[in-house]
């Protein structure tokens, strides 16, 4: 069950990263970055699957107390490292 909001927070994250990308555009996030640090079958797309694997791995590497949650501080440290991959 854990696992499950993990994976939820991480969707919903994620929906509201790839939904605004006119937000974003303005800070120059560099999508041959993103794509390449997703793109594991390197076909030169990103699938929902490997964007999910990624953003999962971002998560864990900030849930350093392994409790499926990120705190305040680690949800910033773990936006900030999502928009670096990606600028």
């Amino acid at each position: 069950m854990k696992h499950l909001k993990t994976i939820l927070v991480a969707t919903t994250m994620a929906a509201a990263l790839f939904s605004a990308p006119v937000a974003y555009a303005a800070e120059g996030i560099n999508v041959d970055g993103f794509v390449k640090m997703c793109d594991m079958d390197k076909d030169g797309m990103v699938s929902k699957k490997e964007a999910m694997k990624m953003i999962e791995k971002m998560w864990d590497k900030q849930d350093t107390k392994k409790m499926g949650k990120l705190d305040k501080k680690q949800v910033e440290a773990f936006l900030n490292e999502l928009m670096k991959s990606g600028g």
